[in-house]
């Protein structure tokens, strides 16, 4: 578990992530703080534990307490080129903050009209068995 992100040229300690491969998918779970900073250091992880596993299948679990703004959210097309998340990833994510549901939902009609495949759900076992099925 990683803790603390950089954030403005500071670190924030509100934030943790870990980035596990679980055999069929990894998992990446993040708690606290969004930004696009915390976001870039997730991806990159995630990104490195995919391409050590071959495995492209992402499982999030997320519980925030602010999530990113619109803007930052806006820019993971860009972030996901820059790291080199590509439409091969199948991506299931989670959010358990309901306040923060609606942002999440945002970002997946963006992506999804870029050629990603992803789907946000509220229910993690909902999530894991869309994500591991086909």
């Amino acid at each position: 578990m990683c803790r603390g992100a950089e954030i403005d040229g500071e670190i924030s300690l509100s934030y943790e992530m870990e980035v596990t491969f679980r055999g069929n998918h990894v998992e990446a779970r993040s708690i606290g703080e969004k930004t696009y900073q915390t976001a870039e250091r997730l991806w990159a992880e995630i990104t490195r534990v995919c391409n050590e596993h071959t495995c492209y299948r992402v499982l999030g679990i997320a519980e925030s307490n602010r999530q990113m703004s619109v803007m930052d959210a806006i820019n993971h097309e860009e972030l996901f080129k820059k790291i080199g998340v590509t439409p091969k990833y199948k991506i299931a994510w989670t959010e358990s903050n309901r306040n923060e549901f609606d942002k999440l939902k945002n970002l997946e009609t963006i992506l999804l009209n870029r050629g990603f495949r992803g789907k946000v759900f509220t229910d993690v076992e909902e999530a894991r068995a869309w994500l591991i099925k086909d």
